[in-house]
C-alpha cells in the first residue's frame, strides 16, 4: 500500500525498515556522520554492492556522498577494481587450473587405454603370427603326407622289383618345416602342451641365449619374445638335455602357463609334451617340477641351465640326484641312465632371479 506521509511519496514498511536497519549497521552506533565514517561507509556500501531500498536510505546515501571527496571515492572505487581484477585473475587461474588437471587426467587415461591396449595388441599380433607358422607347417605336413604314400607306393614297387629302397645318407629338416626354417634359419622345433597356451615355434641362435627375448619370429621388437632354445643343446645327441627359455608373461603367452604344472594333479593329467626339433619328432613324459634360480658365481648349487651332458654315468647320478632333492614334486616316470630330457624354464617371482622349471624325459 503506497501513500504520502513522513517517509514520501511511495512509502513501503518492509523497505524502510530494511533500510533503517542497514543505516544503525553502517553507522556503527555513531550518530554523527563524520568524513572518516562516510569513506567507511561508502568502501562497504561499493564493496559489498548494497542496495537502500526506500527514501530515507536514499537520503542517508546521498548524506554519505556528500561527506565524501571525488578523490576518496576514487580510492575506494580503484581498490575495488583492483580486488575484483584479483579474483578474476583467481579465478581464471582456477578454471586454467581445472582444465590443466582435466587435461592431465585425460592424458593419464589415454595412457592406460592405451598402455593395456598395447599388451592386447601385442598379443592379438602374436597370436596371429603364430598361428600364420602353424598354418605353413600344416600346409607342409599336408603336402608330405601326399608324398609319403607316394613314396610308399614307389617302394612297394622298387621291392616287388628287387631295388633297395632309398634311404637319405645324413639328417635332414622335416619336410613339414623346410618353409619355416628358410623363412629363419634360427628356427630350430615347435613345443606344445595340451591344456596350456604353449603352442610355439623354438628358436636358437649360435652363441645367443638373449636375442629372441625381444624379438619374433620376423625379428620385429616385441616384449613377448619367442621360446629359446638353448645354443648349446644338441637335439640329435642321446645323453644329452634339451633347454629352452620362455618369459613367463602375465596374459598367458609364451611360458605364462608353464605355471600351471606347480600343481601336481594338472601335470598329472597333462604329463605329455611334445617338442618337435627340426630334424625330429619328440614325445616327452613329465618326470618333476622344481623351483629354483639363477646363482651366483661363487655359489655351490645345482645349475639346472648347465645341466646338458649327461652322457657319464657320473654326470648322470649327479643330475638325477639333484632333481630328486630340489623337485616340488616327481611323477611315476623315472629317468634312467641314457635317457635325455627336455627341461622347460621360466622366471618365478617368489625370489629374486627365482625360476619354475619342468622336466620331462625323451620318449623311444
Amino acid at each position: 500500500m503506497e501513500n504520502d506521509g513522513e517517509y514520501g511519496t511511495g512509502y513501503n514498511p518492509k523497505a524502510l525498515e530494511h533500510d533503517l536497519q542497514l543505516i544503525s549497521q553502517l553507522m556503527g552506533g555513531k550518530k554523527k556522520l563524520t568524513s572518516r565514517l562516510a569513506q567507511e561507509i561508502y568502501s562497504k556500501v561499493r564493496i559489498k554492492n548494497i542496495t537502500f531500498q526506500s527514501s530515507k536510505g536514499k537520503e542517508f546515501w546521498d548524506s554519505v556522498l556528500s561527506n565524501t571527496t571525488k578523490n576518496q571515492r576514487m580510492l575506494v572505487e580503484n581498490k575495488i577494481l583492483i580486488k575484483k581484477r584479483r579474483k578474476q585473475t583467481v579465478k581464471r587461474l582456477l578454471n586454467l587450473n581445472r582444465r590443466i588437471a582435466v587435461a592431465v587426467s585425460v592424458a593419464v587415461l589415454l595412457l592406460c587405454v592405451v598402455f593395456l591396449n598395447w599388451n592386447l595388441l601385442l598379443d592379438i599380433r602374436t597370436n596371429y603370427q603364430t598361428k600364420k607358422l602353424q598354418d605353413k607347417i600344416q600346409v607342409n605336413a599336408d603336402a608330405d603326407n601326399v608324398q609319403n604314400l607316394t613314396d610308399n607306393v614307389k617302394e612297394q614297387t622298387e621291392f616287388s622289383l628287387g631295388k633297395e629302397p632309398f634311404v637319405p645318407a645324413e639328417t635332414v629338416i622335416l619336410s613339414k618345416f623346410t618353409a619355416l626354417y628358410e623363412e629363419n634359419n634360427d628356427f630350430s622345433g615347435w613345443l606344445s602342451i595340451e591344456g596350456t597356451k604353449i603352442n610355439y615355434p623354438v628358436m636358437s641362435r649360435e652363441g645367443d641365449n638373449n636375442y629372441y627375448l625381444d624379438k619374433n619370429f620376423t625379428g620385429q621388437e616385441d616384449k613377448n619374445g619367442l621360446l629359446i632354445l638353448d645354443y648349446r643343446s644338441d637335439v640329435l645327441a642321446r645323453g644329452q638335455n634339451i633347454i629352452i627359455y620362455g618369459h613367463n608373461m602375465r596374459t598367458g603367452v609364451m611360458f605364462g602357463t608353464l605355471k600351471y604344472f606347480k600343481d601336481k594333479d594338472f601335470c598329472m593329467t597333462h604329463q605329455t609334451i611334445r617338442f618337435d626339433s627340426l630334424y625330429e619328432e619328440g614325445t616327452y613324459r613329465v618326470v618333476a617340477a622344481m623351483l629354483s634360480e639363477v646363482a651366483y658365481e661363487d655359489e655351490d648349487v645345482f645349475r639346472y641351465y648347465d645341466a646338458i651332458d649327461i652322457s657319464t654315468k657320473e654326470r648322470f647320478d649327479e643330475f638325477q640326484q639333484n632333481i630328486e632333492e630340489n623337485a616340488l614334486y616327481t611323477t611315476d616316470e623315472s629317468l634312467e641312465y641314457g635317457d635325455s630330457c627336455l627341461i622347460l624354464s621360466t622366471c618365478d617371482y617368489y625370489t629374486e632371479d627365482g625360476r619354475f622349471v619342468v622336466i620331462a624325459k625323451k620318449m623311444d
